[in-house]
């Protein structure tokens, strides 16, 4: 378990457990009483006889009691305050589970939406955007596995199952150096372990979803297992619609993970852990989606001395979705796939009291499948094309440092070495001098054999981190990074779609590089029971990835033609106020915040906006969550969530204009320089525990919970039509503009 506060009385030192459940003491020879505790857990006091060094296990249990008994004490130095962490934020699932959620069902990627820095393009939207990253720019993990897509029914549910998680861990800056690929964030999420002891059943039955998790010992003490299912049974929902082709769509999910760990001894641990999910949507019983998601993690933790730990990760996984149109003489199918294995090893040295030094590497091998369609029956008009496999090497080298320079200073400072291969069978069209990249200029082709080299790319990518304490509960902290992303998602739509293409860098697509610079002022008031604090950052990144107008990105055969790069720009700050401790608990963010993108080529077809500064699609410059739970007493919780953010930028049509052949076309704005109206919702929900909790082995609660209290029509997009004679009209379209009811019963035995 981590955060659990380990402390001597007597000695007056104490420390507190890392997310692996590892503490280190160093204390004299002689009888020490150890004391752990944390919230809600039952304390635990051990007396030890120190004659040499000692590896300590202790089993907590878990405690049940009002919150009115809680003791808060100042012994422990805070976390938030002391830590070399800036841009950092750790949820565990109790804490998202107090958020009033869509139609009851809890979610990780909505708690992190409510946190400062993190947004997302609008209701029903796949992804969430970091600090001005696009959603590709994200690097989300799942017990060190690569996940392409983050979401069910396009966005409605994250990918992850929330009783299978043990805490979900963002960093938005101060991106530790073993991280690697993308621009943006690190989201790590660490799924739970099963029970060493005794076996436990969790559930819950909702309106339109429903989960099982079942978890125990395989061997007493030595080997356990967990696993769980979650399936959805939404298509009720959309009958209800008025629109006649909502009304005849279909959506599901279903998603299934398993984790087995084993202890062979002390200082080792192995697991094994994988992930199955499957999603299907049709649209007006014509159109059909379906993307599947498959991973297999296998992890071994060795301890070499009380100083020496290791963790080495091997990962198998893949992504692939598919379209298939059933009308009449169009008739296709589409398919896509991307495969990836990667090796990855840590190791964390502690060489004192002072100094930690962490160093490691990994290796992910990528084979993409961009493309294969084929035609449905004989009377199919469609052509069958298939687009050319491109496999990639990405690599990378990393060390760290954590060193305290003076009681009041600490500095963390890491160092990346990346390296990308991109690989044959392929081929690399040449184009015309002195004019645009288009397939009207290809004067030649070059053409790779198997394992050939096509292009590489490879750079330095350091991160610093300092610290320095004002006084025992204020700390101001500063950071850089510079990061490196070698795979880019392209799409021209403004919502994340599973039929968007991954592409890897080439001759024609360089890495995009960022470099992000922040400073943050951290305070704790009241024994640290509440935690305040103010970060402002830039970010300046180069070779985004932008699609000339016009673009056609679904099956082309050479999409590097319609792909252009530029530079971006962010900037904002964010305050963040936490409180923790108490009968109401919950947090407050806002957010003021800037992002721009800059694309001008050397010719008209590769410049947007004239060569000038837009707005990006998920500019939002003003974003404020209010996320609070009171506990009115044991068997009632009251939750409640407020959010409002500034609408996003959209390209209107401002005029029609006539041509010869009587031809209406619309003369357009310059890219994004509109916005849709702003955005404000309030969730409500109250959940009832069982009174049965206390004397039997059966525990339930039931949650009712009320989205988007006031029924507001929130904007996703604002579209036009064009009516002879009148100019281009306006109409909003809103996803969820209504009041959703919902109840969910969650049980446990």
């Amino acid at each position: 378990m981590s955060g659990v506060a380990v402390y001597i009385q007597s000695l007056q030192i104490g420390t507190q457990t890392d997310n692996k459940g590892y503490f280190k003491l160093t204390v004299p020879i002689g009888t020490v009483n150890i004391t752990f505790s944390r919230v809600n857990m039952d304390a635990e006091s051990l007396l030890v006889d120190i004659l040499a060094d000692q590896f300590i296990t202790l089993r907590m249990k878990e405690k049940l009691y009002t919150l009115d008994e809680i003791l808060i004490t100042n012994q422990i130095e805070d976390e938030n305050v002391k830590s070399l962490d800036m841009g950092k934020n750790t949820l565990s699932i109790e804490s998202i589970r107090k958020l009033p959620s869509f139609l009851g069902e809890v979610d990780v990627v909505k708690g992190l939406i409510s946190l400062p820095g993190v947004s997302t393009v609008g209701e029903g939207a796949s992804g969430f955007n970091v600090r001005g990253g696009g959603v590709d720019q994200n690097l989300i993990l799942q017990d060190g596995a690569l996940i392409f897509n983050p979401s069910h029914v396009f966005g409605f549910f994250s990918a992850f199952n929330p009783e299978m998680v043990k805490n979900a861990t963002l960093y938005k800056s101060g991106i530790p150096a073993s991280y690697g690929g993308r621009l943006s964030s690190v989201l790590d999420v660490e799924l739970k372990e099963g029970n060493l002891q005794e076996y436990h059943v969790d559930g819950g039955l909702g309106l339109i979803s429903s989960k099982l998790i079942v978890n125990g010992p395989i061997i007493k003490n030595k080997m356990s297992f967990i696993i769980g299912g979650r399936m959805s049974y939404s298509d009720w929902l959309l009958d209800k619609a008025k629109d006649i082709n909502v009304k005849n769509s279909s959506a599901s999910f279903r998603d299934f993970n398993s984790k087995i760990t084993y202890l062979p001894g002390n200082k080792d641990k192995i697991s094994y852990s994988n992930y199955l999910s499957h999603d299907s949507f049709s649209f007006a019983s014509d159109t059909l989606f379906e993307w599947n998601t498959t991973n297999h993690i296998l992890t071994w933790d060795h301890i070499f001395t009380d100083k020496l730990f290791s963790q080495t990760y091997l990962v198998a996984g893949r992504y692939n979705y598919s379209i298939r149109d059933d009308e009449g003489f169009n008739s296709f199918v589409v398919k896509s796939k991307i495969n990836y294995q990667a090796f990855k090893t840590n190791f964390e040295y502690d060489v004192n009291d002072r100094y930690k030094l962490h160093a490691g590497g990994d290796v992910n091998l990528f084979q993409f499948e961009p493309g294969k369609q084929f035609p449905i029956g004989e009377s199919s008009g469609v052509e069958s094309l298939q687009l050319e496999h491109e496999k990639s090497v990405e690599a990378g080298l990393f060390i760290e440092n954590e060193y305290q320079l003076h009681k009041a200073i600490s500095i963390k400072a890491g160092l990346r070495y990346s390296m990308f291969y991109n690989r044959g069978p392929g081929n690399d069209f040449i184009y015309a001098e002195n004019a645009p990249r288009n397939n009207f200029n290809i004067t030649d082709t070059v053409s790779y054999s198997s394992g050939d080299l096509i292009k590489s790319y490879k750079g330095l990518e350091p991160r610093i981190t300092l610290n320095y304490e004002i006084n025992l509960s204020t700390s101001l902290k500063l950071s850089y990074n510079r990061t490196r992303q070698y795979l880019h998602l392209i799409t021209n739509t403004t919502a994340v779609t599973p039929t968007d293409l991954w592409k890897t860098s080439n001759r024609y697509i360089p890495p995009e590089i960022g470099d992000q610079y922040s400073i943050g002022l951290f305070k704790n008031w009241l024994s640290n029971s509440i935690e305040t604090s103010v970060e402002v950052y830039y970010k300046n990144s180069d070779n985004i990835v932008d699609f000339k107008n016009g673009s056609k990105l679904l099956m082309n055969r050479n999409i590097d033609a319609d792909l252009i790069t530029g530079n971006g720009k962010s900037y904002g700050t964010e305050f963040y106020l936490n409180k923790k401790i108490g009968r109401l608990t919950g947090w407050f963010s806002y957010t003021y915040s800037r992002t721009f993108r800059k694309i001008e080529g050397q010719f008209s077809e590769e410049t947007i906006n004239n060569g000038s500064y837009y707005p990006a699609n998920f500019d939002k410059p003003h974003d404020l969550s209010l996320a609070l739970n009171y506990k009115i007493s044991h068997y009632f919780e009251f939750g409640s969530s407020f959010t409002y953010n500034s609408g996003r930028p959209f390209t209107v049509p401002l005029s029609l204009y006539g041509t010869s052949n009587l031809t209406s076309v619309s003369n357009f704005s310059q890219r994004n320089e509109q916005r849709i109206p702003d955005y404000h919702r309030l969730d409500l929900s109250i959940k009832i525990n069982s009174r049965e909790m206390l004397r039997r082995r059966l525990k339930y609660d039931v949650t009712f919970a009320l989205y988007n209290v006031y029924a507001r029509k929130n904007a996703y997009t604002v579209f036009f039509r064009n009516n002879i004679g009148e100019p281009p009209k306006a109409y909003k379209l809103s996803v969820l503009g209504a009041t959703f009811p919902a109840i969910i019963v969650n049980f446990h035995f």
